[in-house]
């Protein structure tokens, strides 16, 4: 009975003690003063977007100072005055062994700058996050004009539109070839897509932001086998909306291809279908009379099986 009374009297001891270094380890580490701040920004993005000296000026207005000490420094009330910043999507603040403050930041990483029809601009990140136009840097994104709204706040269609414009930026920027290839994106007022590339002097219609991947192959298709072979420059307009075929035109938006688009229609029976190995330019079965001239078209059948770019 004595000894078992002994023990517990021993342990309730040492949870004295151990308490009690507790007590003095936290009033120690109070009394210490922050000797240093330290400012690190993930580098996942290839550009960076915030300025390291705007950050620890904004840490300093808030508290975070060498010379104060630690325990009046409340880096939780910092973190979320930082995250107020749109280019920040998270701020973590801690100090180490040494009394330095440390505060490690991950950017938000844009897709997309976005032109409205007012010429103000604003980006958008992966997850079609509004970020604002920043005066320290131009991000290398892909630029889409034409788009509706001034406002952070969308409304409905125009909240789906950026959804839209969201899914095209993702798609470009995930494959280094159509990074190099677009030069921009134009979005038309039926709120469909066009491509300008960097080389050649056409416009590529892609439609809406559905099967992405299947347009994109087919026009890497087309150009690899018939516009290597006919010259970059060989039709003014290229369209990859309807499925298993790319329609090319001499004409522009009065071509009898631009009038399939605004009718959502596909090729007609009565359209040729020329096929790879025979390639040849047919007269519009369409009898549509433009200002200048009259329109002729190709259809191609592509050959949709992937290609590796190269």
């Amino acid at each position: 009975m004595l000894k078992k009374k002994l023990i517990i009297t021993l342990w309730i001891l040492l949870g004295v003690a151990a308490t009690g270094l507790l007590f003095i380890a936290a009033k120690e580490k109070g009394e210490k003063l922050c000797k240093g701040i330290n400012v690190e920004i993930s580098k996942n993005a290839k550009q960076v977007f915030v300025d390291e000296n705007g950050i620890k000026i904004k840490v300093s207005e808030n508290g975070g100072k060498a010379g104060i000490p630690i325990n009046k420094i409340n880096v939780k009330q910092i973190e979320s005055e930082l995250e107020k910043d749109a280019w920040i999507k998270q701020a973590k603040l801690y100090f180490d062994n040494n009394q330095i403050l440390q505060i490690d930041l991950k950017e938000s990483d844009p897709v997309a700058r976005i032109f409205t029809i007012t010429g103000n601009s604003f980006y958008i990140d992966s997850s079609g996050k509004y970020l604002p136009v920043n005066s320290n840097v131009i991000a290398r994104v892909p630029v889409f004009t034409g788009f509706t709204s001034n406002k952070q706040k969308l409304s409905s269609p125009d909240s789906a539109l950026l959804q839209s414009v969201k899914q095209v930026a993702n798609f470009i920027i995930s494959d280094t070839f159509w990074t190099a290839y677009v030069s921009q994106i134009n979005i038309l007022p039926n709120t469909e897509f066009q491509i300008i590339p960097v080389v050649g002097n056409q416009i590529i219609d892609i439609g809406n932001a559905d099967n992405l991947p299947d347009k994109f192959n087919r026009l890497y298709s087309f150009y690899r086998q018939v516009l290597s072979r006919t010259g970059i420059n060989k039709y003014k307009e290229i369209d990859v909306q309807y499925k298993g075929q790319v329609v090319a035109s001499n004409g522009m938006k009065d071509s009898t291809a631009a009038l399939l688009q605004r009718n959502n229609m596909p090729a007609t029976p009565d359209s040729e279908i020329i096929r790879l190995d025979n390639v040849a330019r047919v007269n519009s079965p369409n009898k549509t009379k433009t200002t200048q001239h009259k329109t002729k078209q190709i259809i191609h059948k592509i050959n949709t099986t992937k290609t590796n770019k190269s």
